[in-house]
């Protein structure tokens, strides 16, 4: 276990047990495309986008702001109840003409996070530097999403020379979004496809940065702030009584420093999840594999374990777990992504 995994086990305890007190946690949403004319597995449509936005009003969700509300979570601080919290990824031009419109009508603060190279080159789908200024002098929040969306731990071998050139490519999108926008461009990244590893997640809490992943799953104060997970709401996943389950959902007291590294050459990775404070979850956890049920066992009162009964191709794949909560009509919820890639030098 790295030094800092293990510097997190001995905090998350403790953090778990101020965020349990306040109830303190936040769910976040991330979108690509607004838009009737966009791929339709990272799109919604104008309407469905309305549809959210009145479904969060309607329901009493508190759309905050998210760079004060995660200072909060990481100070162990309490946040708004129903805290919910908007992102938009890649920065596409439909967000400034079709989604920003709609969020004006409901006053509700959000974040794109932006690759740089497709500003710069003035690809006719992405926003312009005129646009994101635009955006950023009205209160939007404009984030890291590097220079060229690329597999940042594919392809190369995972050596110090590949995590230098990764960095390279993050800070050098940093560095044009604080030309392009000056002050108030926080040190946050949003990894594309929302693959990371422990060597580049590492590296980047060192320099400073909070980074952001693509699995499901609240964020409390003992979450990995360098892999925030967040809900998909387009595509498949638009459904709105869907949505609500999640956005209703709380985050499983999953101790996230014992977890293992998302990039693997297993083919059936396992998972053991330990909790961070003892809870009737036994009887009520369900366990799915890429969206099918999985079977799962608990070693001990707080140590759960999933592993997959076929063997899964490499790219991308998701274990999630739910369970019931025994008083309240909510979920907790964990997630835990994986990348199966057999060619990386491990």
């Amino acid at each position: 276990m790295s030094r800092l995994k293990r510097f997190l086990t001995v905090l998350v305890t403790l953090m778990f047990s101020l965020a349990a007190q306040a109830g303190s946690h936040i769910n976040i949403l991330v979108y690509h495309h607004v838009s009737e004319n966009t791929p339709a597995s990272t799109s919604v449509s104008p309407a469905q986008f309305r549809e959210h936005l009145q479904l969060l009003q309607d329901n009493g969700f508190n759309v905050v702001d998210l760079e004060s509300t995660l200072a909060q979570l990481q100070r162990g601080e309490t946040v708004p109840d129903n805290a919910v919290a908007i992102t938009f990824d890649d920065g596409y031009h439909n967000i400034y003409d079709n989604a920003w419109p709609l969020l004006k009508t409901f006053n509700f603060p959000f974040t794109v996070f932006v690759a740089t190279d497709a500003i710069d080159q003035q690809y006719s789908d992405m926003m312009s530097w005129d646009q994101l200024r635009d955006m950023h002098q009205a209160g939007v929040t404009i984030a890291n999403h590097s220079s060229d969306h690329g597999y940042l731990v594919r392809h190369q071998p995972r050596d110090e020379q590949w995590l230098t050139s990764t960095i390279a490519n993050i800070e050098h999108a940093q560095e044009r979004l604080e030309e392009e926008l000056g002050s108030g461009v926080p040190k946050w990244l949003a990894y594309p496809y929302g693959e990371f590893s422990d060597a580049l997640a590492e590296r980047l809490q060192t320099l400073n940065y909070t980074a952001f992943a693509q699995h499901s799953g609240g964020v409390w104060s003992g979450s990995d702030f360098q892999a925030i997970p967040r809900f998909a709401a387009a595509g498949i996943y638009a459904n709105p009584k869907t949505l609500l389950t999640k956005l209703q959902s709380r985050p499983m007291p999953v101790d996230e420093a014992q977890v293992s590294d998302m990039v693997t050459t297993q083919s059936r990775p396992e998972l053991v999840a330990t909790l961070v404070e003892r809870n009737d979850f036994a009887k009520a956890l369900n366990c799915f594999v890429d969206g099918a049920w999985q079977d799962s066992s608990w070693p001990s009162d707080l140590t759960f374990r999933v592993q997959s009964d076929t063997d899964l191709g490499e790219g991308r794949h998701r274990y999630n777990c739910t369970a019931k909560a025994r008083s309240g009509d909510f979920y907790y919820w964990y997630s835990k992504p994986w990348l199966i890639y057999g060619q990386q030098d491990r």
